[in-house]
């Protein structure tokens, strides 16, 4: 056992070193750093022109008035406190206003008081590292404006994101797991044809190694790389996930899910080409269809009850609900037993044709 274990690392240890000299891997590895953190980047480099803040005003007091008239404000109305709330948390990457504040009854009298305003002001989860300093800010901005102290009251107003994720949150995980599954998709049946186009893969079978450990080696280099796509796109969004756990259920399926779709594509393709031409189609109903259940059209009813079941879309539903605090537990591990399942069948078919070749 131990001579087997040392043959599939000493592998997988070459195929990572080799897929760094792929130039197409550092391309993908490097383009997804910068898409994702120039977005990111974006935030801390462009300074709006004016503060942003989301209000909710039900007196609709002159107070208010005077912000949206000022330059200096950039003001969002809502209608009521769970509106302010779930614009809050559907926000909370950086982008957008940042603090929510609600305005109490007869604020307007309260303008003439010596001891200055008090606020109720509300910071999503995912910017609940710099309420602090988002409220300090806040308070000043308002101060100077007014001319007289404003104190704003952040303590129990952080607001956690809804069973509902938004249209930002939503544009996120579909890129998020389509960049994750491409990675494992296309570097790990590229290994396994390098092999069988330089002919090393028959040096590898006259070797002691097996077909066997050649695949599972070159099973764990896909999901080093898997892994390092996964670690690069959670150093950017690390700071909205509400469950951890529920984050590690999605790491875990979309390992299995990319290695075992790229070991088939590697076991049953002998071309570049045709392996191309299927990888593009697999890719776009992949990510397509994590498009159509994020935009939520009017579709058949037979494309309505097949979508939950697709892994991608099953992916992104686990993702979704690593950034909500209303989890419906039930339907995570649902859809993690789909991709788990999934995934299965696609090894225990890649093992059938392993053993064919060993014969």
């Amino acid at each position: 056992m131990r001579d087997k274990l040392n043959v599939i690392a000493s592998i997988a240890g070459k195929d990572i070193v080799d897929a760094l000299k792929n130039r197409f891997v550092i391309y993908q590895m490097v383009a997804v750093a910068v898409i994702l953190f120039s977005i990111r980047g974006l935030t801390f480099i462009i300074e709006p022109p004016a503060t942003q803040v989301i209000i909710f005003d039900p007196g609709d007091s002159s107070f208010t008035s005077r912000l949206e008239d000022s330059p200096q404000f950039n003001v969002q109305r809502v209608a009521s406190l769970d509106e302010l709330q779930q614009a809050l948390s559907n926000l909370g990457f950086g982008l957008g206003p940042e603090m929510g504040l609600e305005i109490p009854p007869g604020i307007d009298t309260q303008l003439e008081s010596p001891n200055g305003l008090l606020l109720e002001g509300y910071v999503s989860w995912a910017n609940r590292g710099k309420s602090g300093s988002l409220q300090a800010e806040m308070e000043s901005v308002l101060s100077d404006f007014l001319g007289e102290p404003v104190s704003i009251n952040v303590e129990g107003n952080i607001i956690t994101p809804p069973g509902q994720i938004g249209l930002l949150v939503g544009i996120v995980t579909m890129f998020a797991v389509t960049i994750i599954l491409t990675i494992g998709i296309i570097l790990v049946p590229n290994l396994m044809l390098e092999e069988k186009q330089n002919h090393t893969l028959d040096a590898l079978l006259v070797s002691p190694a097996s077909i066997g450990q050649v695949v599972t080696g070159k099973a764990l280099a896909g999901t080093f790389y898997v892994l390092v796509t996964i670690m690069i796109v959670y150093l950017v969004y690390w700071v909205g996930v509400y469950s951890w756990a529920v984050t590690a259920l999605f790491v875990i399926g979309s390992v299995f899910f990319a290695v075992s779709l790229g070991l088939l594509f590697g076991v049953v393709f002998d071309r570049q080409q045709e392996m191309t031409g299927w990888l593009s189609v697999v890719m776009i109903v992949l990510s397509g269809s994590i498009f159509l259940e994020l935009i939520n059209l009017d579709l058949p009813q037979i494309v309505e009850r097949l979508l939950p079941w697709l892994p991608s879309v099953a992916l992104a539903n686990i993702f979704w609900a690593s950034f909500s605090s209303d989890i419906d537990y039930q339907q995570v591990l649902l859809s993690f037993a789909v991709v788990v399942a999934v995934s299965g069948i696609l090894f225990g078919y890649i093992g059938w044709r392993i053993n064919r070749l060993d014969r």
